[in-house]
Formats: C-alpha cells, structure tokens, sequence
C-alpha cells in the first residue's frame, strides 16, 4: 500500500534522487507537509535537503516517455477507457490489453502502471518493452546473474510487458517469459500485459506451440481482457 506522511498520515508523494536516479524510501511526506513542517527523526528542513541534493517529488515514474505523460482519456479507445476506469482502485488486477495500432493501448497501459505505482508500489514497479525484458535477460546470462533478474521480474508487485508478440522470441526468452508469467499468476501479482494479437495470433508468435499456448491459457485465466479493434 501507499507509504503514509510521517506528519499526518495522508499519501505520501515518492522522492526521486536524481543523483543517484533511485528512491528515496525512507522520505515519507506529503505535499503540504512539506511546506510547513521539518523532518524530526534526523532532523532537517525539507526544502534545504532536497535543493542541496537534487531529490524531487515524482507523480509520474520517471521512465514515463514524454510523448504520454499529457496523455488525458480522450485519447484512448473506448475500451481502453474502460479498461483505464476499472483499473483504478483495483491495482492488484492483471490486465491485458489487445487491438490493433493506435488504439492506446501503451498510452492505457502507462497510465495504469503510474496510477499503481504512485499510489502503492514506488519501490516495487517495472514497466517493460519487449526488447528490454530480452535485453534485461540476455544481459543476465552475460553478467552471470540472471537467476537475480528472472526473481526480480517475479516476484516485482507491479510489472507492465509492453508489445508481447510483436517479435518472434528465442526459445531462451520463451521459456523464461513462461516463467515470468506462470509464477506471477501463480502468487497473484498485478501483470500489466498489452499485444496486437489475440489469443491465437499470440500463441502463433511463438516458437514453442506449447509454450505459445501455455502462456495464453494463463493470461485467459487469470486476466481481465480488454480487446480494441
């Protein structure tokens, strides 16, 4: 759940470090807080500390492209509208999105990812393209740890896949992209997932037929689907 203001207990807004580009967990203050108040465990005067080192409230992740983050409703699809709306409040669904291009289906998807990780999961987020998951996991097998990075993308409360199918896998990435998804439904983890396929196109995508159509009957399970043509 959202970290909580030391002062008052409303939401807490995440503090970014824009030296380090990590988190700042152990900051927990809310806007107005801010304003008037010192921090009293340390102690210091919020506005100094953050001038001195570069730290700034973040209510969009910082890796949200900047072509979405003006992104308003209007712009999606009607079933990603829907899809948009019943997220909110629900953040620990999984969702997949599907439809063609221009339908809003990333726009949807990030708008979803922020709304979750603003409100719940600032240290426990991760928003992927495909060709990062597999440059994430090729880089593992390079740096010798990627048993760490495949228990990071499990066991992350929030992961969002961004254009699953849209390049034929190796059947390396196949099997660990099984592993992802099968353990995170598995333990009920919130899965951000969009494609421009269906259920069958996506399957078609990989390789492996039994891994294809593993992975579908997964997200059919599991999933809320919100389709857009």
């Amino acid at each position: 759940m959202a970290s909580k203001c030391i002062h008052c207990n409303a939401d807490a807004v995440p503090v970014w470090d824009m030296h380090s580009e990590k988190f700042k967990p152990y900051v927990a203050v809310c806007l107005d807080c801010f304003k008037t108040k010192e921090h009293f465990e340390y102690p210091y005067v919020y506005k100094d500390v953050f001038e001195k080192n570069k730290w700034a409230f973040k209510r969009l992740h910082p890796n949200t492209p900047s072509a979405f983050i003006a992104t308003i409703d209007t712009m999606l699809s009607p079933a990603m509208q829907k899809a948009l709306s019943e997220y909110r409040g629900n953040h620990t669904d999984s969702v997949l999105l599907h439809g063609v291009t221009g339908t809003g289906k990333t726009r949807a998807a990030w708008r979803m990812f922020n709304d979750a990780w603003f409100k719940c999961y600032p240290r426990h987020a991760e928003f992927l393209t495909m060709r990062k998951l597999e440059q994430k996991i090729e880089q593992g097998f390079k740096d010798g740890n990627h048993g760490d990075i495949l228990d990071r993308l499990i066991n992350t409360t929030i992961l969002c896949i961004d254009d699953l199918g849209k390049e034929r896998l190796t059947p390396r990435m196949e099997t660990d992209l099984f592993a992802i998804i099968d353990e995170r439904t598995a333990n009920q983890r919130a899965t951000i997932i969009t494609t421009n396929y269906n259920g069958t196109g996506l399957s078609d995508r990989f390789n492996n037929t039994e891994t294809g159509v593993a992975i579908v009957r997964r997200i059919k399970d599991y999933f809320k689907i919100y389709g857009a043509s």
